[in-house]
């Protein structure tokens, strides 16, 4: 009884505490409440959920071909599917990443090694985040997006490297969660898995949303003060915040953004991934990808054109704001019709 009291004694401090900060703030909490619901209709659900539902459908298809198997021999994999999943990972961004490496995982086709690797090399932001987002409007310089985004994947190979050894052993016969049903294309199931995966992603982007706008209040009164706690909280509102600093600050800032990801990020992967990688030498790994990539970001913006302006008098921008386009009002349409199916079809049965 003492030790499962020491156990839960945390989470009830922090549920006690985060308590007080929404009875004391409940306006500043439901500021927060409506920042994550708009980046999650604007951002998270038009990018994440057709993106879900066509990964679920690519990686059930039986796959045969000569460039997946060299890409995944590369990189340490048995099966093509493994190459499949790191390229989809490296263009959706780490709930991807997280999503299908349980899924392989539990369908037996991953070894433990091989899911930590693949968890490793393949769970970075998406181009259209770094690229259009980070580098086109914080930034205002799509150079620096490219930079950005091809400075990430080179820090996730050589942190990847770097942690080989501490990587479990190669066992083909121990798999993690193995799965003897056949996995077969399903487009009802690629949905049904799609609206639980985006559910659980905007879950979190909305719970730190609130957690950073009740606690801003009691940062120190110092201009980087809120841009660190952004970033240790998640990753876009830090970007921002960084982005708002100008200087050195904007580009470096996002840079640590994009390595530290922040604690919404950490809460995704843990739940998307169920216990099938290892989010400790994950976390290892971000550290050296944090230093790897303040380095090579020092050693190659002085040789991209146009970026020196930018990168040393980058004054605060002013963003503004405006209705959801037809696009993604569509989509999160889309997304919330198939919930209130799923919720319907659960409730009948």
């Amino acid at each position: 009884m003492n030790q499962h009291w020491k156990t839960v004694r945390l989470p009830l401090l922090l549920c006690g505490i985060f308590s007080f900060l929404l009875l004391r703030n409940p306006g500043l909490a439901s500021e927060g409440f409506q920042s994550g619901l708009q980046l999650c209709m604007q951002t998270v659900l038009p990018a994440l959920f057709p993106f879900f539902v066509v990964c679920e459908l690519l990686v059930a298809c039986p796959l045969h071909g000569t460039a997946l198997r060299l890409l995944a021999y590369l990189f340490g994999f048995r099966q093509e599917k493994a190459g499949l999943a790191l390229l989809l990972s490296w263009i959706g961004g780490y709930a991807v990443c997280a999503r299908l490496t349980h899924h392989l995982s539990r369908h037996g086709e991953l070894t433990r090694r091989e899911t930590d690797l693949l968890l490793l090399l393949g769970c970075c932001s998406s181009p259209g985040f770094v690229i259009g987002c980070v580098g086109g409007l914080l930034l205002g310089n799509l150079r620096l997006g490219v930079l950005l985004y091809a400075v990430q994947i080179a820090a996730n190979l050589l942190s990847a490297a770097c942690c080989l050894p501490f990587l479990p052993s190669q066992d083909t016969s121990a798999l993690s969660h193995p799965d003897t049903a056949a996995s077969t294309p399903n487009f009802s199931m690629a949905l049904n898995t799609a609206v639980n995966s985006c559910m659980q992603v905007c879950g979190c982007v909305l719970f730190f949303r609130i957690v950073s706008a009740v606690m801003q209040p009691f940062l120190p009164p110092y201009p980087i003060a809120l841009p660190i706690f952004s970033a240790l909280l998640e990753i876009s509102s830090g970007c921002f915040d960084f982005a708002a600093q100008g200087g050195q600050w904007a580009l470096y800032g996002c840079c640590f953004c994009l390595s530290v990801l922040g604690l919404s990020v950490w809460a995704q992967l843990s739940v998307l991934l169920q216990g099938t990688g290892s989010l400790r030498l994950l976390a290892v790994s971000r550290c050296i990808h944090l230093f790897v990539s303040f380095f090579l970001i020092r050693m190659l913006v002085c040789f991209l054109p146009g970026a020196t302006a930018v990168y040393s008098t980058l004054t605060s921008r002013v963003i503004p704001t405006h209705r959801l386009p037809w696009d993604a009002a569509f989509l999160g349409f889309c997304f919330i019709c198939a919930a209130l199916y799923k919720v319907r079809q659960n409730f009948y049965n």
